[in-house]
């Protein structure tokens, strides 16, 4: 038998491609994880902008279409600097910009190398100073991502982000430079959402493996020379083993311990501010939110009709206490100097929601660490998959994508 951790969409995926028997274990009551819904103050409310992107992977569009009608939206995200609403990207609009910051920002990008991206070697601060210049990286890059990351630009590698932040096509720049006209680039110029409710889709998506998932079940040890699975209500053996849980706290419950220090594994702790508005006053889906005025680093609409719900997303540290008091402060702020809203009784509910592991750092220990790690797993027959699982910058379409691969894989076996 085969034994999958996790009922969000990376472990769904797997258990619907599986030929042989296997068995779904669920930590919490409902399924999805961060791909699904949870419920407060009488609302539905994501675990921060959660979208669909298929570019590229038009049959992973066609297999979760089977499941659940998906809405199509072109991305309308914003940069917010200086007071102004600049499109996203910066390098392609940088017509929104006053001359005496366009200009400097043009030459300097038009003097860069072009070509690809560096290799994992080159860091995230070299690579962007290389191809967009001292000028956007100190306006744009540097205070949003060292906001985002919380940490030094040059403590990172580039090339890791797949395509979030791609080598400027300088003809573009040019173009962009001169008039406002929208260019739409990256792996999200549009973005699909369930019609129904995300929560809605990922029922769907699980209702035929239902007899297969045992909820409120929480792994908490696993024998690999054993295939032994320990939960808080028994133990289960398996032949192949596929976790989607972070792979720092995989390696953490394995006994005996796995040569690969926990501590090494650095990533991200968000926290989501959501929140119920009495009406739409901007008709964007995002923004990026550079400053340092603003605590967060992008707050967006859901995409869901009826509600006017928002979200407010910022860095945290994993165990920093929360003042709930000063965040709704935080968050009238961030809404009112953005437009979003008029005054604070336009929040007509709000809520935090704490997420202890949402992005990987991509450090110079990425690429010793991350590919031993997994090889090391899979001879154990332990396949970690899915965001957090293969520690690694993916989409919800990338890990149903591995999901199917790595199922499909073990059919073969």
């Amino acid at each position: 038998m085969n034994v999958i951790i996790g009922a969000g969409i990376s472990g769904l995926s797997a258990g619907q491609e599986l030929r042989s028997d296997f068995l779904i274990l669920e930590k919490s009551s409902a399924l999805g994880g961060l791909a699904g819904q949870y419920r407060a103050g009488g609302f539905a409310f994501d675990h921060g902008g959660h979208y669909f992107h298929f570019q590229d992977k038009p049959e992973i569009q066609r297999h979760v279409e089977m499941f659940h009608a998906f809405r199509r939206y072109r991305r309308n995200s914003k940069v917010f600097l200086q007071g102004r609403f600049i499109p996203y990207s910066l390098q392609y609009h940088l017509a929104g910009l006053p001359a005496r910051q366009r200009n400097p920002i043009l030459a300097e990008v038009l003097a860069g190398p072009g070509g690809p991206a560096g290799g994992p070697a080159q860091d995230l601060e070299r690579f962007l100073l290389a191809h967009f210049g001292p000028s956007l990286v100190r306006l744009f890059f540097a205070p949003y991502l060292e906001k985002f990351y919380g940490r030094p630009l040059a403590a990172m590698i580039a090339g890791m982000d797949k395509g979030s932040i791609p080598v400027p096509r300088k003809e573009d720049v040019v173009a962009g430079a001169l008039c406002r006209r929208p260019c739409a680039e990256g792996y999200n110029p549009v973005f699909y959402y369930p019609s129904g409710s995300l929560q809605a889709f990922i029922d769907d998506y699980g209702r035929p493996l239902a007899a297969r998932i045992r909820c409120r079940e929480e792994v908490v040890a696993i024998e690999p020379a054993r295939k032994l699975v320990v939960t808080n209500g028994g133990s289960y053996r398996y032949d192949s083993l596929i976790s989607t849980m972070p792979l720092n706290r995989l390696l953490g419950i394995m006994t005996p311990p796995q040569p690969f220090p926990r501590k090494q594994f650095h990533h991200l702790s968000t926290l989501v501010v959501n929140a119920v508005l009495a009406r739409r006053r901007r008709r964007f889906h995002w923004l990026y939110l550079p400053e340092t005025q603003f605590p967060f680093y992008r707050v967006g609409y859901y995409p869901a009709a009826g509600t006017v719900a928002v979200y407010l997303e910022k860095t945290i540290a994993a165990d920093s206490p929360l003042d709930a008091r000063q965040v709704r402060r935080e968050a009238v702020f961030t809404l009112k100097r953005t437009g979003m809203i008029a005054g604070a009784e336009e929040i007509l509910f709000h809520d935090l929601k704490r997420i202890p592991v949402s992005y990987v750092v991509f450090d110079r220990g990425w690429p010793r660490l991350v590919p031993a790690a997994l090889a090391h797993l899979r001879r154990q027959s332990i396949h970690s998959i899915g965001r957090y699982g293969s520690w690694n910058y993916t989409s919800m379409a990338d890990d149903i994508r591995l999901a199917r691969e790595t199922a499909g894989r073990l059919n073969k076996a």
